[in-house]
């Protein structure tokens, strides 16, 4: 796909009607050759979780009703939404009225599954889920930032660990606009002890990376079970939201992965 005719950093026209040809799917496969993520397909399980903080719908009366959406599915389906097409989406019910909050999920589901080709998780709540438990934080790690950490710094030592780990400055650069996507990313692993100012230094590094959120999730990941061979390797990552819209990307190596994403306290 062209980013170029993405709805992405351009100046659009909000909708008054529901419009589910607003929602843009982008290939996951020509996405990865685009970042250079090299994965086989079955090496690997992951989800895409969304969540929308300002859903709005009219009961048959015409009366506003306000809830957050939650939406997930998995890193093996054909395409990924680009965010603000599903925004804009979004928006196209705000004027729609249904029959019961039944009618409305099933239109999401089907315009969503649709949209990704594959099926969809939703759930709509009228109260965000909870926070996430803190982890190990490498934010206060000392490095260089200029000079990073030398190449031949080992990534891992002898000693084993089973460990969740958390960085809260990592960003990255949207691939259309330029503009700054901030995350909280987790590796939660066991095997080889990660060297902390390694992996630090690394994240760092994507801070003028411009890629979509899958997209550097997807690498991190790939890399980090290149770098560091773990027995087992989780990667997700908490962006913060825009314009009401959040998504949380997670892919790992166990195929019963924790799928119950929550937020981090920033979020």
């Amino acid at each position: 796909m062209d980013l170029d005719k993405l709805p992405l950093g351009k100046k659009i026209t909000y909708p008054e009607k529901y419009d589910p040809s607003l929602l843009v799917g982008i290939s996951r496969e020509e996405s990865r050759n685009r970042s250079g993520v090299t994965l086989e397909p079955n090496s690997f399980y992951g989800l895409d979780s969304w969540t929308a903080y300002e859903l709005s719908w009219l009961n048959l009366e015409g009366v506003p009703k306000n809830a957050v959406l939650y939406a997930s599915y998995e890193s093996s389906s054909k395409s990924f939404i680009e965010s603000k097409s599903l925004k804009l989406y979004l928006n196209s019910l705000n004027n729609k009225k249904f029959n019961s909050l039944g009618d409305l999920l099933e239109l999401i589901k089907h315009d969503l599954e649709q949209c990704v080709s594959s099926e969809v998780e939703i759930e709509i709540r009228n109260t965000p889920k909870d926070f996430v438990k803190e982890s190990k934080s490498i934010d206060l790690v000392e490095i260089n930032s200029e000079e990073g950490v030398e190449e031949d710094v080992p990534w891992v030592s002898a000693d084993e660990a089973s460990e969740e780990i958390s960085c809260s400055v990592f960003r990255s650069l949207c691939p259309v606009t330029g503009q700054p996507d901030w995350a909280t990313i987790r590796v939660t692993y066991s095997g080889k002890l990660i060297n902390y100012q390694k992996l630090f230094s690394y994240l760092l590094s994507f801070r003028n990376f411009q890629a979509f959120h899958e997209e550097c999730v997807e690498k991190i990941f790939s890399d980090l079970k290149k770098f560091c061979a773990p027995n087992e390797l989780t990667v997700s990552a908490n962006f913060l939201r825009r314009g009401g819209i959040e998504l949380n990307p997670v892919r790992s190596t166990l195929e019963a992965f924790n799928k119950e994403v929550l937020r981090e306290t920033k979020q």
